[in-house]
């Protein structure tokens, strides 16, 4: 844990990486930094109403902490307003090809529903 907590983080920090994430499964460790750039070291994320942590980074990208653990299922996610503007899309997307791909194989006279 040291090399996450002390040696890689100073290394990010040095290359200006701009969130750093440490995950721990027992969570014990769990941490959630932000680079300051001013003074090019992180400083914790501190997580908004409801234990949510947003990225700054990547628009759209936020998580409840409690979620690293309880892993939601896909369908929980697209009904739940933290996930949706990040999850959602790429749901829709990828269904909207397995739609597609099923129409394909339907007018080749194949049944989707009979591939196993």
């Amino acid at each position: 844990m040291e090399r996450d907590t002390i040696t890689k983080k100073t290394e990010y920090a040095q290359a200006g990486v701009k969130e750093y994430y440490i995950l721990d499964s027992h969570r014990e460790r769990t941490q959630f930094f932000r680079l300051n750039k001013a003074r090019g070291v992180y400083t914790p994320i501190k997580p908004l109403k409801g234990g949510i942590i947003k990225s700054k980074v990547l628009p759209g990208f936020q998580f409840r902490f409690e979620d690293l653990f309880n892993k939601p299922s896909p369908d929980e996610m697209i009904n739940d307003k933290v996930y949706q503007d990040f999850v959602l899309p790429a749901y829709a997307k990828a269904n909207q090809r397995a739609d597609l791909l099923a129409a394909r194989l339907r007018s080749l006279g194949v049944d989707p529903d009979q591939i196993h």
